[in-house]
């Protein structure tokens, strides 16, 4: 087999990959960028409902850790993709703003969420402070939550079936539209390599760097590189195992399904929603007349503990579904969502598919104690020339990303 030389090689091209390629060549580095699927950003970065979490849905985490991690990331994410995709980062469509509704049979009831929601403002107040740049995806809010009349969402929703409602300011971006514009930044950025359908089967040491070997279509391949930036998402810990590094414990890996629906007119200015907190779903209202729908207790299909999902898992991630499968999974989600979103069950499906979500918990999020209302357990893990990156969220990916590319640059 012939080897061929590189300096730096990073693996997978969702969000976080494509971060740290677009940091390194605009600090110019070139870098080889692997991709197993025919295009880039075409997985769990792509196949989910687009938030930008300011910390909010994560009001289980008493230390306010992850809401801390999840605002710090929300506040960068829109100064990371202006460096890196221009002016054009500023287009992004954004959804209508979500309104969180509080369960009745919610893990932490109305009050509790609402002592959440005001430290989060008191982090938030404290980082505009220090750093008075700082914007949450081309604003400045006041106010991250309010809460709300539930007579003003009556028009919409079944309030009835809801404890409370808050008004926030987060909103979710278009993912396809996302990455449209991080594709066409890879494709045209001269000190970017991008190989897709390559498939990584391996990472070995090798003297001072490290060999990568694969799959692609004219058979394998085998790269030696001086630094290797492993962002696999859902097969990341498997390659780490591979090189002795243990995986932490406690990792699942859960396969979660969308219904993109077209929405009726009377739908089209409707709040995107959160239920909240545990076991529920998302309405995320588009500008373009369409919706991202999910419904946990019916969209959650897949969970396993093993290093990596079963392949069974590639179909749906790849939107490869039959014409029935999709139109029974949007039929159940849309009907239950329709329950207490009236008009859900009557909007017209587009696209079924799942992403998969790597987390850390032996139970499911309906557990108080799981580990999965923790999301501190992520960011970038470097061992010489070896960085392993899980960005834990869309939210969150762009600035690992930079920090992975400060510790190959660190390295060089």
């Amino acid at each position: 087999m012939t080897y061929e030389n590189r300096s730096v090689t990073i693996l997978g091209a969702g969000l976080s990959g494509a971060s740290v390629a677009l940091e390194l060549a605009t600090q110019g580095v070139a870098v080889t960028l692997i991709e197993r699927d025919a295009l880039p950003f075409s997985r769990a970065s792509l196949r989910n409902e687009g938030k930008i979490h300011l910390g909010l849905i994560y009001a289980n985490d008493r230390s306010l850790a992850t809401a801390r991690l999840q605002l710090e990331g929300a506040l960068t994410f829109s100064t990371h993709l202006r460096r890196w995709l221009g002016p054009v980062a500023d287009t992004l469509r954004r959804s209508t703003p979500f309104h969180y509704l509080v369960a009745k049979d919610s893990l932490l009831n109305a009050d509790q969420l609402e002592a959440h929601y005001a430290a989060v403002q008191t982090l938030y107040d404290e980082q505009r402070a220090l750093m008075p740049a700082l914007d949450y995806m081309g604003t400045r809010p006041e106010r991250l939550t309010v809460r709300d009349d539930p007579a003003r969402l009556s028009a919409h929703l079944r309030m009835e079936r809801f404890a409370a409602a808050f008004e926030t300011a987060e909103v979710a971006v278009d993912t396809a539209q996302l990455a449209h514009l991080v594709r066409e930044a890879l494709a045209k950025h001269p000190l970017i390599e991008l190989r897709v359908s390559h498939r990584v089967d391996s990472v070995a040491i090798d003297g001072p760097g490290f060999v990568v070997t694969g799959q692609g279509p004219s058979g394998p391949w085998a790269i030696r590189s001086e630094q290797v930036v492993n962002c696999l998402w859902e097969d990341r810990l498997r390659i780490d195992q591979g090189l002795g590094l243990v995986p932490p414990p406690g990792w699942v890996h859960r396969l979660k399904y969308r219904v993109i629906a077209r929405l009726p007119q009377a739908m089209r200015q409707a709040p995107s929603v959160t239920m909240v907190l545990g076991p529920y779903g998302d309405v995320v209202v588009r500008d373009d007349g369409t919706a991202y729908f999910s419904w946990y207790p019916l969209g959650c299909k897949g969970w396993s503990h093993d290093l990596a999902p079963p392949h069974s898992w590639d179909a749906p991630c790849r939107a490869e579904l039959s014409i029935d499968e999709a139109a029974a999974v949007a039929k159940e989600v849309l009907g239950a969502i329709d329950e207490w979103y009236p008009g859900a069950a009557g909007c017209e499906p587009l696209l079924v598919d799942a992403g998969a979500i790597v987390g850390y918990g032996s139970t499911d999020v309906n557990d108080p104690a799981s580990g999965l209302h923790d999301r501190t357990r992520v960011g970038v893990n470097s061992h010489g020339g070896y960085h392993s990156l899980d960005p834990g969220k869309l939210t969150t990916a762009p600035m690992f990303g930079q920090q992975a590319a400060s510790k190959v640059l660190q390295a060089l």
